[in-house]
């Protein structure tokens, strides 16, 4: 195989599919756990649901309890994908088989990339589908109004859709921003999020995802405890005076701008332990020290 070119997109298509054939048992688990999240949430709903007078009153309250357990679900999988992405170096023998394959090292990290994130895609479509069908089979077992026979995918996507066409203005504290541009730095903070547990996974072969999380919360632990010390050494005054200044200052920042800053701020971050995670993966050696320097 021809291993001359930086960039190949039939050499990562067969790094995919050795890895998928490889883990296919892991990603079987996987799947059904998203599968039995899914019908847990969509089973144990429907009962509470049909308590209202109207029924399609009642559809619609547990399409929305149902989506916002799915994304719970679905954001939970995403981290723990994430923080699995290099699950194949764990042991020597991994090490050494992956190393060996015949593609740069940019082919075989973005090969691992894809299958963590568009393969979560995927396991997410097949699991709902599957709960999905599963639900039709089990409603004669429920007392549920018609309205419950429709499909509930269907209109968990018209909702998503039609909350994200909705780019008008919105109002936070009495300032007006665009709902468009809130919901992209939500989409942004997440991806960062979701780029720290590839960068722990990239770093912890075992457990990435507990460490990952523990790490981050000591952090945020840290973080929390310095700033009420620094709050507390400075002294009110000068933080009311700093705050003052801040007013006087900065007029012209708005929340749009404030937002825009947010966007760009994170997708920087997220770029930034992307490259991180790489760096990390091309220093990878089958004999793996115990303290690693970039």
């Amino acid at each position: 195989m021809d291993t001359n070119k930086f960039f190949s997109f039939p050499r990562i298509a067969m790094v995919m599919k050795r890895e998928i054939m490889e883990n296919w048992k892991t990603n079987l688990y996987r799947l059904i756990g998203i599968y039995a999240g899914f019908l847990l949430v969509m089973v144990f709903t429907m009962s509470k649901q049909a308590a209202y007078s109207d029924p399609q009153v009642a559809f619609q309250r547990y399409c929305s309890n149902v989506l916002g357990a799915f994304a719970l679900i679905i954001g939970i999988f995403g981290f723990v994908y994430a923080a699995n992405i290099m699950e194949n170096m764990i042991t020597k023998e991994k090490r050494i088989a992956f190393l060996m394959l015949p593609a740069t090292m940019i082919e075989k990290f973005l090969a691992r990339f894809l299958i963590v994130t568009v393969g979560l895609a995927v396991a997410v479509f097949v699991a709902a589908s599957l709960a999905e069908i599963t639900r039709y089979l089990l409603l004669p077992l429920f007392n549920v109004p018609e309205t419950f026979h429709q499909s509930v995918l269907y209109n968990l996507l018209s909702m998503v859709s039609a909350d994200g066409e909705q780019s008008y203005g919105g109002y936070v504290m009495n300032m007006s921003y665009q709902k468009w541009l809130g919901e992209l730095c939500g989409w942004a903070f997440l991806v960062w999020l979701h780029s720290l547990y590839i960068l722990g996974g990239s770093y912890w072969y075992k457990k990435p995802f507990f460490k990952t999380l523990g790490t981050l919360m000591l952090i945020f632990i840290l973080c929390s405890v310095l700033s009420v010390h620094i709050v507390s050494w400075v002294g009110n005054d000068v933080m009311r005076s700093f705050a003052e200044w801040l007013e006087a200052n900065f007029q012209w920042m708005t929340l749009n701008k404030l937002l825009s800053l947010g966007v760009a701020f994170f997708s920087a971050f997220t770029l930034f332990n992307w490259w991180l995670s790489y760096r990390l993966f091309t220093r990878s050696q089958v004999v793996k020290p115990k303290f690693r320097l970039l």
